[in-house]
């Protein structure tokens, strides 16, 4: 009896030290972080799908239109164009059309909402800029903790339930975008549109499977990059050397915050296919690891296990 209690004792114990408890344990020996990341990979796929087929109806399509109006005689569409101009002077609108095409109506909506060249695009702006720090903190607390998946219900992580409601901001944002986009299919390789693949869709897949993976959430210090944008609608921002010297301290801190995000991924993760040598890194301390390392000073206090992070 002491014996048996004494096990039970040492299994709790190991439990506690490392954080979990038997549920946790129990559920981190299947790891489903490539839920999460070919939930990314079949949206761009499918986004990119639907981009295509949509453009190939539209110019077989057009190619039906062009045969038909073929079939016409200069003479006929010259009379036709004469009397849709009279029905227009005397105020009618020829054939019942309506004045305006949707889409392009549409388009030209989306695109001054964007351009920020308006009060209310202003505002849009400054509000997903403002949305995506908040995003990215929200990253920081998550990634502060041991572990990039954890077995936490979704109803009861709260910062995942904050970060949900900020990426369905950022979805509604990215069809304005998609709507606004000249060429659709470049939009889809644009470099924000993959910062969205890469962390909206997870945000789904983690209330469907109960648990979290931290993923490519870092990818949103992608964003810090429009700060002088920002600072040039706010007016602070005005003379070009200003504005270059902003973009200049804006890239390098963006992609230093990514760089570290991918680090912490890559070392608490482990190396494919296994995932055994893993280490217990924070992401301040890959902040630092980093720091240390383009500096070249090299204290070698924090080094790289694994053979992704080290390459």
């Amino acid at each position: 009896m002491s014996k048996m209690k004494g096990d039970t004792m040492a299994t709790l114990g190991t439990s506690a030290s490392s954080g979990l408890t038997l549920e946790e344990e129990e559920c981190l020996k299947e790891r489903k972080w490539w839920c999460f990341l070919l939930s990314s990979i079949f949206t761009f796929l499918m986004g990119i799908f639907s981009v295509l087929l949509v453009r190939a109806f539209a110019s077989l399509c057009c190619r039906k239109v062009g045969a038909a109006v073929n079939e016409y005689t200069q003479a006929e569409l010259k009379r036709q164009q004469e009397e849709a101009k009279k029905l227009r002077l005397q105020g009618q609108n020829p054939d019942g059309a309506p004045d305006g095409d949707f889409m392009s109506e549409a388009k030209d909506w989306a695109g001054e909402l964007i351009s920020g060249q308006t009060g209310t695009g202003r505002i849009l702006v400054c509000l997903v800029f403002i949305l995506s720090i908040s995003s990215l903190v929200i990253y920081f607390i998550d990634a502060s903790s041991d572990g990039v998946e954890t077995c936490i219900p979704w109803a009861k992580n709260t910062t995942q339930q904050i970060d949900l409601a900020f990426n369905i901001f950022f979805m509604v944002y990215f069809f304005i975008r998609f709507i606004a986009a000249s060429d659709k299919f470049w939009f889809m390789l644009e470099l924000y549109s993959f910062v969205d693949y890469f962390t909206i869709p997870p945000s789904f897949v983690s209330i469907y499977l109960d648990r979290t993976w931290i993923g490519l959430r870092f990818l949103r210090a992608l964003r810090l990059m429009t700060v002088p944008d920002i600072l040039q609608y706010l007016n602070i921002l005005k003379t070009s050397t200003s504005i270059r010297l902003a973009q200049l301290i804006s890239i390098f801190i963006s992609v230093w915050l990514t760089a570290a995000g991918i680090i912490h991924l890559l070392e608490n993760s482990g190396d494919p296919p296994y995932f055994l040598n893993s280490q217990s890194l924070s992401y301040w301390n890959c902040v630092y690891f980093l720091m240390v390392t383009m500096s070249t000073v090299g204290y070698g206090d924090i080094a790289c296990v694994t053979a992704l992070g080290r390459g």
